[in-house]
């Protein structure tokens, strides 16, 4: 184990069931392991790999997510530019805490609670102040993270939050969501247009569908009980967000897992009508949960 990436683990000493998460990359989960069989459901990167950071697996995305083309966006008036962290694309990409140190203020054997504030980071482009406390808890079957933001600043400050949590699949994966309607993308995978009905399209997956051959990385508008059920050969998972609005479907390269992405906003949502917004002392407030079935 890297001295530079110390890892922390929950363990439910009555299931065995337990998760690993790195303090040092803003509480990026980096496994999770459920079930009477003890499923490792998630796919993370390798030790080695953690601070190359491959595809933001398991990365807490804050305080935006996903793409800001230029990393430029106009906030009140006045235009911001944010440091290009994804050098292919020309873009900045979710948000900063991902790699930043989190204070735990609290730990035992199944939950944690992580705290993160953008006004002690002097963080360029992005000159707000609002925190992130993060709390996980591990229950028999499953795992929940609950996160509240707060603005701790004198000014409204825009803000996004998500999840970069990837499952593992096989060939015979069936995802299960109401997903009413979708977005398309441009060449930068941003959503483009109004959205798109789901239902009778490729992205219908109300009554479940496979995907091992679809090439994903979209936006879809949260399904109105907030349930996605992945569904593989040996056990199925059941992924509920609330109060988020969107989720991120994407499939990396070799197809050994999928992305289903807990997030507030669009992608670029700082560009956006859509931007979030946090006047002085307000917060926001939500919660994914992961069951094993």
């Amino acid at each position: 184990m890297s001295n530079l990436n110390p890892l922390s683990i929950l363990f439910n000493s009555r299931t065995k069931e337990n998760l690993t998460f790195s303090p040092t990359l803003g509480g990026t989960i980096t496994a999770l392991t459920l079930g009477k069989d003890l499923y490792q459901i998630m796919d993370n990167d390798s030790v080695k790999e953690l601070q190359k950071n491959p595809l933001f697996r398991g990365r807490i995305l804050f305080p935006f997510n996903d793409r800001i083309p230029g990393g430029k966006y106009t906030f009140q008036g006045k235009t911001y530019q944010l440091p290009i962290n994804c050098n292919d694309e020309g873009s900045a990409i979710h948000g900063f805490m991902y790699n930043k140190e989190v204070t735990i203020l609290e730990k035992n054997h199944t939950k944690t609670s992580m705290f993160w504030r953008t006004g002690e980071n002097n963080l360029p482009g992005y000159p707000f102040d609002i925190s992130l406390k993060t709390d996980i808890k591990l229950h028999n079957g499953g795992v929940t993270l609950s996160f509240t933001i707060k603005n701790e600043g004198g000014i409204p400050a825009p803000y996004a939050l998500g999840w970069h949590s990837y499952f593992k699949t096989d060939s015979l994966s069936v995802l299960t969501a109401a997903y009413s309607s979708y977005f398309e993308t441009d060449d930068f995978f941003l959503p483009i247009g109004n959205c798109i009905p789901a239902k009778g399209s490729s992205y219908d997956y109300t009554t479940g569908a496979k995907f091992f051959n679809q090439t994903l990385d979209h936006t879809l508008t949260a399904p109105p009980n907030g349930i996605s059920i992945l569904k593989n050969k040996d056990y199925s998972i059941k992924i509920k967000q609330h109060n988020f609005g969107y989720t991120q479907l994407f499939i990396p390269p070799d197809k050994k897992s999928i992305a289903i992405e807990p997030i507030s906003s669009k992608p670029n949502s700082f560009n956006s009508e859509e931007v979030l917004v946090l006047n002085e002392g307000e917060e926001y407030i939500a919660s994914i949960s992961i069951d094993i079935l």
